[in-house]
C-alpha cells in the first residue's frame, strides 16, 4: 500500500522519461506511414447523407452499375463503404428483406416516433389500511397466487 512520503518506485520527471513517451499516433498517422499518402477525412456528414440518399434512390440496374465493372467484378473505383450499402440492398431485394433500408431511413431522418396512449389515474382519496386489514389483503394475494 502506498503510504504518504513512501519514494520507493518509478517516478517519472525530467530527468526519467518512459521508453514510448507521447500518445500514440493516430490511425490516419498510420495509414500515411503505410501509403506513404496524407490520409484524412474527404467528405462531410452532410456529403454521406447525400451519397446514402442518392443510393436509395436508384434502381437495381444503376446499383450495379456503380457495384461491377464491365467484366462483373466488384467496381476498383467505387469506396468499399459504397459497395457495403449496395451490396447489403441488394441482399435484401434478394431475400424480400427491409433491413438495410429500415436502418438508413432510421439514420437519414431519425427513429419513427410511436406514441403510446395510456389512461393513467391515480386515486383522490387515500385509504388507510390498518395493520389487520393489510395482512387479511397479503393472505388473500398469497392464496390467489398459490393455487
Amino acid at each position: 500500500m502506498f503510504t504518504k512520503g513512501n519514494k520507493i518506485g518509478n517516478r517519472f520527471d525530467s530527468n526519467n522519461q518512459p521508453k514510448n513517451a507521447g500518445r500514440k499516433p493516430s490511425l490516419y498517422k498510420k495509414l500515411k506511414v503505410v501509403t506513404g499518402i496524407k490520409v484524412d477525412h474527404e467528405l462531410s456528414k452532410e456529403d454521406y447523407y447525400n451519397v446514402i440518399k442518392y443510393l436509395m434512390e436508384r434502381s437495381p440496374n444503376e446499383l450495379d452499375a456503380l457495384a461491377k465493372d464491365s467484366e462483373g467484378h466488384a467496381n476498383k473505383d467505387t469506396p468499399i463503404w459504397i459497395l457495403n450499402i449496395i451490396s447489403a440492398i441488394n441482399m435484401d431485394v434478394r431475400y424480400g428483406r427491409t433491413t438495410t433500408i429500415d436502418s438508413l431511413f432510421d439514420r437519414l431522418f431519425g427513429k419513427a416516433i410511436q406514441s403510446i396512449e395510456a389512461d393513467i389515474s391515480t386515486p383522490t382519496e387515500e385509504k388507510k389500511m390498518t395493520d389487520e386489514e393489510m395482512k387479511a389483503e397479503i393472505a388473500k394475494i398469497d392464496k390467489e397466487l398459490n393455487k
